[in-house]
């Protein structure tokens, strides 16, 4: 387990140091989120504005590695809220931690959904509903990955103190 924890954690690193790279174009005046700008964006003008300042061919690379950070970024959440939940006494923390590492996959089924949805609108194929969706797909995501993200700095003081040398 241990091993496969390390190997998600420089997984996710790599590909969040991936995404920043190739994405970095991205980011302007007009959209200084980048790529965060198209998930939040719940108007057509929104789009559009971006649409205006973005090369696409780099939007849509960004996508499809997104794709790749979110099999990395889910097993890292996954497998760590497992080994936390291992390290609590308190029952509750420990169902919290097992319940956290299945939320971790919804965080990435939401993403997957998002993404797709974020490759519509960039081929021109979207609704308000669709920008709409694509919105809350990505708070939801965030919402919970933040969740399990909070869940794991609360139980590193536990998990320090009760590793075994």
């Amino acid at each position: 387990m241990k091993q496969k924890l390390i190997i998600a954690a420089f997984t996710c690193v790599l590909m969040m140091a991936a995404l920043r790279w190739q994405g970095a174009s991205l980011k302007t005046t007009v959209s200084t989120r980048g790529i965060v700008d198209l998930e939040m964006a719940t108007q057509p003008r929104q789009v559009s504005a971006l649409m205006d300042v973005w090369d696409l061919s780099v939007v849509k690379m960004n996508i499809w590695i997104d794709f790749l950070f979110i099999v990395s970024y889910v097993a890292f959440l996954a497998l760590a809220a497992e080994a936390v939940s291992a390290k609590w006494k308190n029952n509750a923390m420990k169902m919290m931690g097992l319940t956290l590492a299945r939320i971790a996959v919804v965080a990435g089924v939401l993403d997957i959904g998002e993404n797709l949805l974020m490759l519509q609108t960039i081929a021109g194929n979207f609704t308000v509903l669709s920008l709409q969706m694509t919105h809350y797909f990505a708070t939801i995501k965030f919402t919970l990955a933040a969740i399990v993200l909070i869940y794991l700095l609360v139980s590193i003081p536990v998990s320090l103190r009760n590793t075994k040398p």
